[in-house]
């Protein structure tokens, strides 16, 4: 099933939007999709600023260093594996049980990282873009088990990602985590494994429909002898072996040859279905859940392919289309819990909490794990992000930023970890009474009005703001504990895990 547009031919839908529609309202859906947030100081930052220079500026393309744990826990790793050898079998096991806590650690210390840089606004945009590529170009920590390799594979998504996706898939087929996520390390000549070349060409390039089992059986040949290493300059290195490379004929796309694995991803990008593969997946995560009608999608894809499909012309076009600012997309797309999360963190003004092992409880409960998607076709999003266990798991997120935790019930990691991050300035990580008192004082109407259309991407019902102004109509000693719960309730609502 597609979408119906019937006012806007397929060329006026990816025209720029017109200036006069350039308004508050425009700027927070543009903030909410392109971001996790829109705060009312962005929103007026971003009408001063203009439409094209917000969408503009919002992929710099900022860096995110190693996190130093990830790479302290990495060495520690690589030293435990030395120290294995010319062990008696119960010394082996131990220090196995030692890597397997230092692997762990290791990547809840790079998810923390992560986690904090994308939660600031100014990397949000850049790092929901990452997201998205991780739902392309898909590893997960449940088979790579290294944070190293997946903190390499996501760089190379943050590096490359805003220039040509045909060089962006090139460098993805020598990502060390991607190699190892489909058993391209294990493709040899005698035994060519098919599984890279099937995902480069069903989910990653073209989808099906596009190729055959004979183009995937003689590409798969073409990207043997593909391997990696260990590297003195990153947590892993690209490593061509050239005795298990077959260097035979092959056929591809109709094509004969003895192609290697760039040359079939160069063939990959003039087949008719590249043009439209990402230009379509793009528009699933940030527009509509709802395909967009392939005959919309052809005059973007057509002149993103003449521009060497180049991805940061591809998203300043779509961010700034009149498609995308039609009012049928406004407060209708689901939040992944990632987003639903980051983005409480930016609308009450916290740091992530700290604690790994809370936030990952936390991601885990709602249906996301950070860099651990069920399978290689990643998240299916939209409305399977909600059951009825994921949704009280998200309202229990709420709860827990809204009510401060008993520090006595907390135990003395957590309480070290909370220590350690204050101290580096970091925090508040809770919303405290404090935080509430610019609200007590303001009238009850005005207050409940103010909040709704800070969090909401639609206006709620009249009746559920009467139901609010209500609760909190109370003399300002009583209203603390009701301005909270008033939060509390617009936090938990349907339409604030819409954006």
């Amino acid at each position: 099933m597609s979408l119906v547009i019937g006012h806007q031919s397929p060329r006026q839908a990816w025209q720029p939007l017109s200036p006069d529609k350039w308004d508050t309202d425009s700027a927070a859906h543009l903030l909410r999709r392109m971001g996790f947030s829109a705060r009312p100081a962005d929103v007026q930052q971003a009408l001063n600023d203009g439409l094209q220079a917000t969408v503009r500026d919002a992929f710099k393309g900022r860096e995110f260093p190693v996190p130093t744990k990830t790479w302290e826990a990495d060495l520690k790793v690589k030293y435990l594996r030395r120290s294995m050898r010319n062990q008696d079998e119960e010394t082996r096991r131990e220090i196995q049980r030692e890597i397997r806590k230092a692997e762990r650690d290791a990547f809840s210390e790079f998810a923390m990282a992560w986690m904090e840089f994308a939660r600031q606004p100014e990397n949000s945009a850049q790092e929901k873009y990452v997201l998205f590529l991780e739902s392309v170009f898909v590893v997960s920590y449940e088979k790579v088990k290294d944070a190293g390799r997946l903190y390499d594979h996501q760089n190379i998504l943050r590096r490359e990602g805003f220039d040509s996706y045909r060089d962006l898939a090139k460098t993805v087929s020598r990502s060390p985590a991607m190699i190892h996520y489909l058993d391209l390390n294990r493709s040899t000549k005698q035994a060519p494994n098919e599984n890279f070349a099937r995902e480069l060409m069903e989910l990653f390039t073209l989808g099906q429909g596009n190729y055959t089992e004979n183009d995937i059986k003689q590409a798969a040949r073409s990207f043997t002898g593909y391997g990696y290493r260990e590297s003195d300059y990153y947590f892993a290195e690209f490593n061509f072996n050239p005795h298990a490379y077959d260097n035979g004929v092959k056929t591809v796309f109709g094509q004969t040859g003895r192609w290697n694995g760039d040359e079939v991803i160069e063939m990959i990008f003039e087949q008719p279905g590249a043009k439209l593969f990402l230009p379509r997946e793009l528009c699933l995560f940030y527009l509509s859940e709802t395909p967009i009608p392939d005959e919309y999608l052809q005059p973007l894809g057509d002149e993103w392919a003449r521009r060497d499909f180049d991805q940061r012309w591809l998203l300043e076009t779509v961010f700034t289309s009149e498609l995308f600012f039609d009012p049928q997309f406004r407060g209708e797309l689901i939040k992944s819990p990632i987003h639903y999360y980051l983005g409480l963190c930016q609308d009450i003004n916290l740091d992530v909490f700290p604690v790994p092992e809370r936030v990952e409880q936390q991601l885990r409960g709602m249906g996301q794990q950070f860099q651990n998607p069920p399978n290689v076709r990643g998240w299916l999003g939209g409305k399977h992000w909600i059951t009825s266990s994921t949704l009280s798991a998200r309202q229990q997120l709420v709860r827990n930023l809204l009510y401060p935790p008993n520090i006595k019930r907390l135990n003395a990691d957590e309480k070290m970890r909370i220590e350690e991050a204050v101290a580096d300035g970091k925090g508040p990580f809770f919303v405290d009474d404090e935080r509430l008192e610019p609200l007590l004082n303001k009238d009850s109407p005005d207050m409940i009005n103010h909040l709704c259309r800070y969090f909401l991407p639609r206006d709620p019902t009249d009746e559920f703001k009467q139901q609010l102004v209500s609760h909190i109509k109370v003399p300002v000693s009583q209203r603390t504990e009701r301005v909270r719960e008033a939060l509390l309730a617009l936090l938990q609502s349907p339409a604030y895990q819409l954006s």
